[in-house]
């Protein structure tokens, strides 16, 4: 069996939506599937897959932004890539390539799933454009594909604009953790960490009047920021003014885990999301996590057990959760061992991958127990 795996973006390998796609296809690698990459842009994250063995085609000209001419392009590659690569499955991650990837599978007859890792149309100020992502979302929904949500908030918003129920299932987004026997809590500052793209779907602003707010106060911390992005430069200006060492930025790693287990606790400030792999990661990592009441967060945390949740924008909210950890620090290890039991029962990653390739077709399980029996 053959699956054609689809993103948008090449450009890091930080997002949890290529974490995810690598996930998955090493779950379809394994069932001796044969799994096959197409991603927009030339950049890192082509170089990652390929270097883990797998075939990849780059798609320099398709970009996040509307181009009626790059779009026609690249619908015309996908559906030439459809026809040459001969997968019985098409899987699409994210929105430009989950629009065009759907309309070449329907023309190419291919069974489709779509996976937004996010709704798109998420109506917050922020989300420029969401009133356009919603008439297109509804348009596409009556093509024959399936669409995934990572979490029930991304089935609701569907069925919201009028998508028919049996188009739309949820398969809960799953990580891998990490702990350490090493770590403990200190005397000194609580240690915050956080991983996010430096884009427009991120709070910082949030987060950095609540350190500046700490700060002034004299409470004792540091945070960690893990990324990258275009507004990479406005990000750092928005903490400026706080000395290096209490603000870290770190940059991108490979293994963001090893960075967890060192941290207190995980903080993700943002406008809008689906199911944060982020925040399951570090559940999975026994943290403590603050997060902005978005999408499926409040799926994740169990207010004031697990962690807590900040309405956007709302600065005053965002530094008392921080304050609690930072006054209250046996809080940071009771909140994390109830977040890690959590992600055990419902998060893990064995789970979400088993749900992906029976879904898929890829595992049989009619065919598995009858080697089982005959073996």
């Amino acid at each position: 069996m053959k699956v054609l795996i689809g993103m948008t973006r090449s450009d890091t390998i930080v997002s949890g939506s290529f974490k995810h796609i690598c996930q998955i296809g090493e779950k379809f690698r394994e069932e001796a599937a044969e799994v096959v990459y197409v991603l927009g842009g030339n950049g890192e994250a082509i170089t990652k897959l390929r270097s883990a063995g797998f075939k990849v085609y780059a798609m320099p000209n398709l970009k996040r932004e509307v181009s009626f001419l790059s779009d026609f392009c690249s619908l015309f590659k996908l559906i030439w890539l459809i026809l040459s690569e001969k997968p019985q499955v098409v899987s699409w991650h994210t929105a430009k390539i989950g629009a065009l990837g759907r309309i070449a599978a329907m023309l190419t007859f291919k069974k489709s799933y779509y996976v937004p890792h996010g709704v798109p149309f998420v109506n917050t100020p922020e989300n420029v454009g969401f009133e356009r992502y919603q008439v297109i979302e509804k348009a596409l929904s009556y093509l024959p594909s399936k669409i995934i949500g990572v979490c029930e908030f991304d089935k609701n918003e569907y069925l919201r604009i009028g998508v028919s129920e049996k188009k739309v299932l949820v398969i809960r987004n799953g990580m891998l953790g990490k702990t350490s026997e090493g770590w403990k809590l200190t005397d000194g500052p609580v240690n915050f960490i956080t991983a996010a793209r430096f884009e427009d779907q991120k709070d910082y602003v949030t987060l950095a009047a609540a350190c500046h707010k700490l700060h002034k106060e004299n409470k004792p911390f540091t945070l960690s920021i893990y990324g990258d992005g275009q507004n990479e430069e406005k990000v750092r200006s928005y903490f400026a003014n706080i000395p290096d060492g209490i603000i870290n930025f770190c940059g991108v790693v490979s293994n963001f885990a090893d960075k967890l287990i060192e941290a207190d606790v995980f903080v993700l400030s943002s406008f809008w999301e689906g199911l944060p792999r982020s925040i399951i990661e570090a559940m999975a990592c026994k943290k403590a996590c603050i997060a902005s009441d978005v999408g499926g967060c409040n799926e994740l945390i169990d207010q004031e057990k697990s962690g807590y949740l900040v309405p956007i924008h709302d600065i005053d909210v965002m530094y008392n959760a921080m304050t609690q950890y930072i006054d209250n620090k046996q809080n940071i290890v009771e909140h994390g061992l109830a977040a890690y039991e959590i992600y055990t029962h419902q998060y893990s990653l064995p789970v979400m991958l088993d749900s992906y390739a029976k879904e898929y077709g890829i595992i049989n399980e009619q065919l598995k127990a009858n080697m089982r029996q005959e073996a």
